[in-house]
């Protein structure tokens, strides 16, 4: 029997199409054979971006495919350092910093300009926090001009711009919820992943081999625990150090946690609270006392909350106060590794941030208003060291306080400025906060005090402002929840106000 397409006729190929494959094979192989020249993680970078731009081509939707790949690529700290200087002294950044997430957020740059174009109307670019971080940027490069390296305050700037395009796109194109719901589970798998690889580390006392994707190697994190029984390794996932991989989990396992209190189906809220379950196992690994006092509190306050509107004020404060304090017994009761660490170890660490502190407050009365230089504070730091341990002759680190720093470093008014941002960004969710979308509150909720649990725990810790990405894109997308909530309220003709309680008592106790 004929089938019906055998009759069909095969078209004869374009002689002009021939034409344009031999040029383009030629550039490719061109390119191949410059790039197997160059150093080895220059040709690895060139082809991880090679095979994005490949794989692109099969979705259909092209800002999707980018997008993921944008969120997934924040957590995975694979970068290059252009023009890589070396310094005697500790450097925020040592070069032009180019991060992997740059190329996927060129291409849905290229595509919001794209669309732009097609449709002559304006970029839509949202305004929240934008006036106070375009101060900050600008009184960063105040103080580099002044009193700075120049430099390596460039290369600070450098970053801080990449950061800032990352904060813009998230605050500006992130318009729909099939976007939110993109950027949603991307997060939520970086949590587990992470996690998956903190307890692999944890438990085969090395970096998995991870170190082009951000691994950290660092004999000095390996110690005897007490009384030499076992060998305790403090693990960093991709994301580099432990206190930046615990700072990594502040801002995401509160995300993960409260959205186990939506109403989703049960199959999503088995993965969700998987995650969560990883994600916690993560941050005990990383042995980060700041990490977990702060994460803890935040997500147990996001079950007082949930608590609350299901059984009212008192009855839930004793059902949390009691859970919390039996999980304390257990920890600080009993010998493990988090008990060793907030009782018999490496407290000369923990109160030397306190002889860091005055330096920077010293720093800060030098320098008020502009501060020493950005990427500078660790070269002006020991011509002000006053303090009776003399902490910089043996511990020359930035000050652990993330507003004391940025305060050394561009002044008091670049600290105003970041202030300004943050408060506008936590303002930016009120209105999904109150929203009667449970999705859009239950998101906002943990956004709001992801960002608050980041930077309680930069009281006590470091954190280079420039390059910490994730902050910038989660503070981007508290932007976008505040403004998809704005949306949806106007479509359904009335503002919400009412906080939580009547979304959850929408759907019965068993989905909730």
């Amino acid at each position: 029997m004929e089938m019906a397409w055998t009759t069909r006729r095969v078209a004869p190929a374009r002689p002009e199409a021939a034409l344009w494959c031999l040029p383009l094979g030629v550039l490719i192989g061109l390119f191949f054979l410059i790039a197997l020249q160059l150093a080895t993680k220059w040709f690895l970078f060139l082809f991880l971006g090679s095979l994005i731009f490949a794989a692109s081509f099969a979705p259909a939707d092209k800002k999707a495919f980018y997008l993921a790949l944008l969120v997934f690529a924040i957590s995975v700290r694979v970068g290059l350092n252009f023009y890589f200087q070396h310094s005697p002294v500790h450097r925020s950044t040592h070069g032009f910093l180019i991060q992997l997430h740059y190329l996927p957020l060129a291409a849905l740059y290229a595509i919001w300009a794209g669309r732009c174009w097609l449709a002559q109307g304006p970029p839509g670019i949202a305004t929240r926090g934008l006036l106070p971080f375009t101060a900050f940027f600008a009184v960063g490069v105040t103080s580099v001009l002044l009193r700075g390296n120049i430099l390596f305050g460039a290369f600070d700037l450098f970053a801080l711009l990449g950061s800032g395009a990352l904060f813009v796109y998230a605050s500006s194109e992130l318009r729909s919820r099939r976007d939110l719901h993109i950027v949603l589970a991307v997060l939520v798998a970086s949590v587990a992943i992470q996690g998956v690889i903190a307890i692999g580390q944890h438990l085969s006392q090395t970096t998995l081999g991870l170190e082009f994707f951000g691994a950290y190697d660092d004999p000095g994190l390996k110690a005897r625990t007490w009384r030499g029984l076992a060998e305790r390794t403090r693990v960093g996932g991709t994301i580099g150090h432990p206190n930046a991989l615990a700072l990594f989990f502040d801002l995401l396992l509160p995300l993960a946690f409260s959205l186990v209190f939506a109403p989703v189906q049960r199959g999503r809220r088995f993965l969700l609270l998987s995650a969560v379950g990883l994600g916690t196992l993560g941050l005990a690994f990383t042995l980060s006392r700041g990490g977990l006092v702060a994460t803890g509190l935040g997500c147990l306050l996001i079950f007082f909350v949930w608590l609350k509107q299901r059984i009212g004020l008192l009855p839930s404060l004793c059902a949390t106060i009691l859970p919390a304090a039996l999980t304390l017994v257990l920890l600080f009761g009993t010998p493990n590794l988090i008990s060793k660490r907030f009782f018999r170890d490496d407290y000369k660490a923990a109160f030397g941030r306190i002889p860091l502190m005055l330096v920077a407050l010293n720093m800060i009365r030098h320098r008020p208003f502009f501060g020493v230089g950005l990427n500078n504070y660790n070269e002006v730091a020991p011509r002000l060291d006053n303090t009776p341990q003399r902490v910089t002759s043996w511990w020359n680190v930035p000050v652990h306080n993330q507003f004391l720093f940025i305060a050394a470093e561009i002044g008091l008014i670049g600290l105003a400025s970041y202030l300004l941002f943050v408060l506008a960004i936590l303002k930016s969710l009120w209105p999904a906060m109150r929203s009667r979308d449970s999705l859009l509150a239950w998101s906002s909720l943990g956004v709001a005090l992801g960002i608050t649990v980041f930077l309680a725990h930069l009281q006590i810790e470091f954190d280079s402002m420039a390059r910490n990405s994730l902050f910038w894109f989660v503070s981007g997308l508290a932007v976008s929840l505040g403004r998809i909530a704005e949306l949806t309220s106007k479509e359904a003709g009335a503002p919400g106000n009412i906080v939580l309680h009547p979304i959850l008592h929408r759907y019965p106790s068993s989905n909730s």
